[in-house]
């Protein structure tokens, strides 16, 4: 791009106001630190009820409930002069509840309480349409129901969809002059793609229909007395159901007064699925919007293995593989390795698309399935099947960087906040580039800068300090947002900012400082939205800023390998344990303490305090709580402490009657250790231990060479590219076999791929291609 890219953004809503944060480029970790700008702006100052960014990232809207809605312009430098502004964007908006943008920023849709029906202001409605450039009020709508999503755009905001008793009315965009209707009995809800790249991979041909004003649309209508649920797939003008019409007006009519609207019946609909078991339906679109994920979700599930419903996912296309004028609707296969057996019903964790539209080739979906640990895995956008196994994790998400190159699978929520960062090009675990510091006493020169590659999945898997509630990638696809906020947490809040690779920025590169927010102060933080991309530039590429691979390290540093890597490795892994054992040495305990029993100075007088109470006592009570909150002996835990969760799980050990019962830890009881000696004792539990541990190792491996030969089953249900990783490493062999050759001693691995010649050559040859 010509023009030098906008940097990126961050926009902080607390309890004391909202903030905007600019970002400095920290997107290589091999590379030392930009320094960060010096805090941030203040676009609000104030309690506010909730935010909503504009899709370009032009503009912030704030909403205070003494105030209304407050819009601050986030593409001038000067924006924090809305610090102090009273003045509403929107009459009479303190009222409102919801809000949200059309998908190119020109129109806002509101939604408050429906107001009393004295009010004089009840005609016009409580789902209002307004002009995000003025303010003006265009439209409004009575909708009792709390949401938003009954008045739909398109993706070009040509058209408005809203969704009334049995139809959905169609309006021209600009002047909100109705153009057609869609008839369905019964509907309850729609969706609308809000966003539709061009396929840089099909070519036009001459005389072909285009689909340029043409768009989908699914309609939803529950099952109601025995009958199945039904999802249709429909496209404006020409298939939206034999019952519906679009309007338009004759332009050849001889006076140009006198022009009649004409009502053109429509055809039938592009195609449909009955649902059986379905009360809700969520629809995730593709980015070229021709094909639409259906998850569906009921609160029981019949068969009786989950007691959290079934889950359920279909695909909907456009153009049917063998007939293109008509759509087609199908299961979406899972990998038979999402259930242990690979039997029996499978749950659907999540799913959804790829979201660069400029891929090549077909766009795939991700799909999370099974029971935890789960098994996320892609899937081919038209056929559905599954193409490639990221393998078994405690994950629930799986966020999509914008490009589509790099993929998070994450475990939030309730889960531990475990990661694992993803190249979806090279199907790999992206390694990750640790530098290590120079010792005291050596001279810092610039060429004796040294790091090390980690490569082990085991070692690549990382966790969050704290619990995960917001999780988003930066509009470039360098960087990865985690956030502790409120109300979900209460303690710790905070935000974290990981590269692509995984590793995390230090908070000294941050340009917020996060104990300005705790506990509880953070009530969200997300990533300012990209500009749209020029006309001329959105045909060449779909996104503001370019795609871009893994960066290589700087020349001037030099990577530790052999001996040195794993002596290196093993140092950096004893810091990391130390510094987690002296963190739990260091914790605090922090039982309950009744108000009676709280005195200043901890000195004589006042109610009795146990001893697990006292704050700084010793003995079991102190090692007790394992810190001053839950999040910290949550995290202690993680990091592999034992000694803050010791002896909470307790036994009653009985003596004589009419004595008093005696709690202590699991296994302290003398009465259950059949006569034996403390050394016996000791031996027996090693011993257990020894088994315990080599049983475990042994079904690790044989779980790792399952998924193993999963993944290469799954890579051949496509020929083509399997077909082209065995031409690459047959390349290999050549280049190995011409260093033979030339005198070059071979190493083992190099020796072991010579070995291969023959059976790659074999299956490449029954690949037939």
């Amino acid at each position: 791009m010509s023009s030098p890219q906008c940097p990126i953004q961050l926009l902080f809503r607390s309890k004391e106001g909202v903030e905007l944060y600019t970002l400095a480029d920290t997107s290589s970790s091999a590379a030392p630190s930009s320094k960060p700008s010096q805090g941030g702006q203040t676009l609000y100052a104030g309690k506010t009820t909730f935010h909503l960014l504009s899709p370009n990232g032009s503009a912030a809207f704030i909403h205070d409930a003494s105030v209304g809605l407050i819009k601050c312009d986030l593409s001038s430098p000067t924006a924090a002069a809305a610090t102090s502004t009273t003045t509403p964007f929107l009459q009479n908006s303190k009222a409102i509840q919801l809000a949200k943008c059309s998908p190119r920023g020109s129109y806002l849709l509101t939604w408050e309480r429906p107001s009393n029906k004295n009010d004089n202001n009840n005609n016009n409605g409580n789902l209002k349409v307004w002009s995000a450039a003025n303010g003006a009020l265009l439209q409004s709508f009575s909708c009792k129901k709390a949401t938003l999503e009954t008045v739909q755009w398109t993706h070009d905001e040509q058209c408005v969809f809203h969704c009334v008793t049995n139809e959905i009315h169609i309006y021209a965009a600009n002047d909100w002059k109705r153009v057609g209707k869609v008839r369905s009995q019964g509907v309850a809800s729609f969706s609308l793609p809000t966003h539709k790249g061009v396929d840089p991979n099909a070519a036009v041909k001459s005389g072909e229909e285009t689909t340029k004003n043409k768009y989908l649309l699914t309609t939803f209508v529950p099952g109601i007395k025995g009958k199945p649920a039904k999802v249709d797939m429909l496209r404006y003008p020409d298939r939206m159901g034999r019952d519906s019409s679009s309007t338009v007006v004759d332009n050849d009519s001889s006076s140009s007064d006198d022009k009649t609207v004409v009502n053109i019946p429509s055809g039938q609909g592009l195609t449909s699925k009955s649902l059986f078991n379905a009360e809700e339906v969520n629809v995730k679109w593709s980015p070229r919007a021709d094909a639409a994920l259906l998850l569906t979700q009921t609160a029981v599930d019949n068969t009786g293995q989950s007691y959290y419903g079934s889950t359920h996912l279909f695909l909907l296309l456009e153009k049917d593989v063998k007939n293109p004028t008509v759509g087609s609707a199908m299961v979406v296969p899972l990998p038979k390795e999402a259930t242990k057996d690979g039997s029996g019903t499978v749950p659907i964790v999540s799913a959804d698309w790829i979201p660069n539209p400029s891929i090549t080739g077909v766009v795939p979906f991700g799909v999370i399935s099974g029971r935890m640990p789960a098994l996320a895995s892609l899937h081919h956008g038209i056929t559905g099947e599954p193409t490639f196994l990221f393998g078994r994790a405690h994950r629930n998400t799986m966020d999509v960087s914008p490009h589509g190159r790099f993929i998070v699978c994450g475990g939030y929520g309730n889960l531990a906040g475990g990661m694992d960062f993803w190249d979806r090009n090279k199907g790999k675990m992206i390694p990750r580039r640790i530098v290590l510091k120079e010792e005291e006493g050596k001279a810092e020169e610039e060429d004796n800068t040294k790091y090390v590659t980690i490569k082990e999945a085991a070692d690549l898997s990382i966790t969050s300090s704290s619990p995960v509630v917001g999780h988003q990638w930066s509009p470039d696809s360098r960087t990865y947002l985690v956030s502790t906020t409120s109300p979900r947490m209460n303690v710790d809040n905070g935000v974290q900012i990981h590269r692509y690779d995984g590793s995390v920025v230090e908070e000294s590169a941050l340009p917020w400082d996060n104990a300005k927010y705790r506990p509880d102060k953070l009530l969200s933080a997300e990533y300012v939205p990209a500009p749209f991309p020029s006309e001329e530039e959105e045909k060449k590429e779909f996104h503001y800023y370019p795609d871009r691979p893994q960066s290589p390290p700087p020349r001037r540093f030099k990577e530790l390998k052999g001996d040195a890597a794993v002596a290196a490795l093993n140092k950096l892994r004893g810091a990391q344990a130390a510094q987690a054992k002296g963190g739990a040495k260091t914790a605090v305990a922090s039982a309950y303490v009744p108000p009676a029993a709280r005195k200043a100075g901890g000195g004589g007088g006042g109610a009795y305090v146990p001893p697990g109470a006292r704050r700084g006592a010793g003995g079991a009570g102190a090692g007790r709580g394992g810190g001053s909150t839950l999040a910290e002996r949550m995290r202690q835990e993680r990091e592999g402490s034992a000694a803050t969760v010791a002896a909470v799980k307790v036994t009653k050990r009985n003596g004589p009657v009419g004595a008093a019962s005696v709690m202590g830890p699991v296994g302290a009881s003398a009465a259950d250790d059949g006569g034996k000696g403390k050394s016996a004792l000791r031996r027996e539990k090693q011993r257990l231990a020894k088994e315990k541990a080599e049983k475990e190792a042994a079904e690790e491996e044989k779980r790792k060479q399952e998924e193993e030969a999963a993944r290469v089953a799954a890579n051949k249900a496509d020929p083509e590219k399997r077909a082209k990783k065995i031409r690459k490493v047959l390349k290999q062999i050549d280049d190995i076999k011409s260093k033979a050759a030339s005198g070059t001693e071979l190493n083992d691995d190099q020796k072991k791929k010579l070995t291969t010649e023959d059976e790659l050559r074999k299956e490449l040859a029954s690949l037939n291609l």
